[in-house]
């Protein structure tokens, strides 16, 4: 009786020691891959050529200083710096399917992007918006080749209604998007970029108690799951969608251990960089 429960004791030992090292060999293996997903994580801004970054960032310095922004203007447009470069890239790859001299909004009132957008574009006929993007817009219907709408969408609540008010159902968003369908012509396109709510970023600040928004007076921030599905409620083509990280490149280097808590937790680690860009166009043949 005593071999017994002898051998069911050493058994019991074997077994959880069996579970320790399965247990220390998979934190071992996630903790690499978690390094592994930091770097790529960073991989857009780390090819970005080092001496063009330093000639943007003084471009945004000129420009900010043309428009008598003060210093903590120029500090805040320099914390954008990656986004416009990649912004940029993605937005000449949208120009080579497009006339030399197409015409292009640029949502919003005009400002440090859009003196850049022309800086860089200049054969491109852009125009700004100036008035509630929630409302009716004042563009002529099929005339327009691209919209661009940046860091814009996280900003429109819905508009205010006599009926209800009880929560927040993307009227804005969808406003915008079904105004953008009308002022397209027929095989143009919308180029969307906004933070991302599912960013590594926002599980970072959950976990150390803040509230999950990239900024705090955002009305509300998107996962690219949403992003894409309201663009093709509203009759657009998804073109090309990825998750860039690219806004808290200068804040934050290290999200390998939010990585490794995905990880061991079974949560999946995909689409985690802290922007969406999502580039739908409207189709060629409109039913």
């Amino acid at each position: 009786m005593q071999q017994i429960k002898l051998l069911r004791f050493l058994r019991n030992i074997q077994w959880r020691g069996a579970r320790a090292v399965t247990w220390i060999k998979n934190r071992r293996i996630h903790a690499s891959q978690a390094r592994e997903m930091n770097r790529a994580l960073f991989a857009d801004t780390a090819q970005l050529d080092k001496l063009e970054l330093k000639k943007t960032i003084q471009k945004m310095h000129e420009l900010c200083t043309a428009r008598g922004y003060d210093k903590d203007t120029h500090d805040f447009w320099e914390t954008h710096i990656y986004r416009m470069m990649l912004t940029e890239a993605w937005i000449a790859e949208i120009l080579q399917s497009l006339p030399e001299n197409a015409k292009a909004i640029d949502l919003g009132v005009e400002s440090i992007t859009s003196d850049y957008w022309r800086l860089q574009f200049p054969t491109i006929e852009w125009r700004n918006t100036d008035w509630d993007l929630r409302n009716p817009w004042k563009t002529e219907a099929g005339a327009t080749d691209l919209i661009v709408c940046t860091e814009l969408v996280e900003h429109l609540s819905d508009p205010i209604s006599e009926i209800f008010n009880e929560g927040f159902y993307k009227l804005g968003f969808m406003a915008l998007l079904r105004e953008s369908y009308q002022a397209l012509k027929p095989g143009g396109y919308l180029f969307i970029t906004t933070p991302n709510a599912a960013s590594v970023l926002h599980v970072r600040l959950t976990l150390q108690g803040d509230p999950p928004w990239f900024f705090t007076k955002h009305v509300r921030e998107y996962t690219m799951n949403e992003v894409v599905q309201l663009t093709n409620e509203a009759g657009f083509e998804l073109v090309r969608n990825r998750d860039i990280h690219c806004m808290s490149v200068m804040a934050y280097s290290d999200f390998s251990p939010i990585f490794q808590i995905l990880l061991e937790n079974g949560f999946d680690t995909h689409g985690r960089g802290d922007d969406l860009f999502v580039v739908v166009r409207k189709p060629i043949h409109v039913i």
